[in-house]
Formats: C-alpha cells, structure tokens, sequence
C-alpha cells in the first residue's frame, strides 16, 4: 500500500476514534464524514510516527469546536470561555487517544506513535485531510490532518533460513508478552467516580480475541483457553514474519 494510500486510511481510522472518544464527553451519537478544508484559525498537535511506518502528521481541530469540547470536559456555560491551557490539555489528550486506538487496528499495528502539546496555529490547506465531527446538540468542529508516512521500510531475511546478523544476537533474548482483555475510554468525570465495587464496561463480549502485545505493539490475536487449570491463549491471528520483526526493531 502506497504512503498516500495509508495517510488516507489512517486519517479516517483516527477520526472514528476521535469521534469515540469525544462521544466519551459529550451525550448522543458523534458522526464523522468527509468535509472541504478551509483555512482558518486552530490548534494543532504534532503526532510523530515510528516502527512500521514512520513520518510526521499534523493533526488539526478548529477553534471554536476546541472551546465547545473544553466546555463540555470541565463543565462550563456556554458563554464561559475556557483558558488556552485547558484547551490545548483536552486537546492532546483526545487527538493522543484517537491515535493510539488507532495503532491497535490490524492494518496499522506496529506503529508507535508519539503526540507533542497542541499550540495554536492555523490550517495549511495545502495537503490538509479534512473531516466534520457533528456533536448532536452542540453544533460541529472541523478537523484535518496534514503530513504523510514516509515509504515503508524493507526488511531482508535470508531465504536460507539463516538470521540477519544484527537478529541472531537478539535471538535468545527474553521479551515480556502481555495478554489485553479489552480497553475502553473513560470521561474524567467518570474516573473520578470510580471506586471499590465499580463496574467498568469493556465494550466487548466474553468471545471477544483478545490482544497479545510484545513492546507495546500488538503482535497477535487469540481465544481465551484454559491449559491445566491456568489460562492461555489460542492464536488466531498473527503479523507475518516481516512485520513481527519490524516491531522488535523499533
């Protein structure tokens, strides 16, 4: 798949998490559809890829949708203007959200990616992916994102059977697997409610493949089993041989 192809993909993948997590915060649907980009005031965060696909994506949200969602978090009327810090927390917060569920996805796993402080700045329309968030009651905010992945890296392995010399060292070197049930987001009103006896709801049924997660990438997916009265798990889905070797470079 090209660059451009990805950026697409990816773009839209991070906007329906967006609009999941911003649907944390506000009440009734959050829809997501393809939108003109226009010039104009807003914040922007930097979102830094690396592992599988590296490269530098801008990702932008107009001002006056900023204001509504800091509103909305902190509970403020709606004449009340929130202070620039406020906003440009919720912002990283959201936008940090948005895209690390997106790396869970099968066609993005093994990519790591790092979100900087959102600062104010206006839109470059230039190569800019724009798209309308509709907040049901509370009007809508325009985001977009600009940047593009770099081309994806080869990696050699010998047909041979033999290993890259720079694996074979690492070969025998022990690695921590992690098993995740499932994740969900959480308002901060809602967190701060929790306590002894909470339930928290996953989003997902006892049937659900689980994630199994080696340096912070999903590698595989699995049913849950139970293996001499301990529990296991059945691998379903795996990374081919290239991928899993690209997350353990990264």
């Amino acid at each position: 798949m090209s660059s451009n192809s990805v950026r697409a993909a990816f773009a839209k993948a991070v906007v329906a998490e967006l609009a999941t997590a911003i649907g944390a915060i506000a009440p009734g649907p959050v829809a997501s559809a393809s939108a003109a980009v226009v010039p104009g005031p807003g914040w922007q965060v930097t979102l830094k890829a690396t592992g599988a696909r590296t490269g530098t994506l801008n990702l932008w949200t107009d001002t006056a949708g900023a204001v509504v969602l800091a509103r909305l978090v902190l509970g403020m009327e709606a004449d009340t203007e929130p202070d620039e810090a406020a906003v440009a927390d919720l912002l990283r917060e959201l936008w940090t959200q948005a895209a690390s569920a997106t790396t869970l996805r099968p066609e993005f796993s093994g990519i790591k990616v790092a979100v900087d402080a959102a600062t104010p700045h206006p839109l470059d329309p230039a190569d800019a992916i724009g798209f309308k968030v509709d907040l049901e009651g509370h009007g809508a905010t325009l985001v977009a994102m600009c940047g593009d992945f770099e081309p994806e890296r080869q990696t050699a392995i010998a047909v041979s059977g033999a290993q890259p010399g720079n694996l074979d060292v690492v070969l025998d070197m022990e690695l921590p697997l992690i098993v995740r049930f499932g994740r969900t987001v959480m308002s901060i009103k809602a967190l701060s409610g929790l306590g002894p006896g909470s339930i928290v709801d996953m989003n997902r049924t006892p049937d659900d493949l689980v994630d199994i997660i080696v340096s912070d990438q999903v590698i595989a997916r699995g049913e849950v089993v139970v293996v001499s009265g301990n529990y296991g798990v059945r691998v379903t889905e795996l990374l081919s041989r290239d991928e899993r070797v690209r997350v353990l470079e990264a």
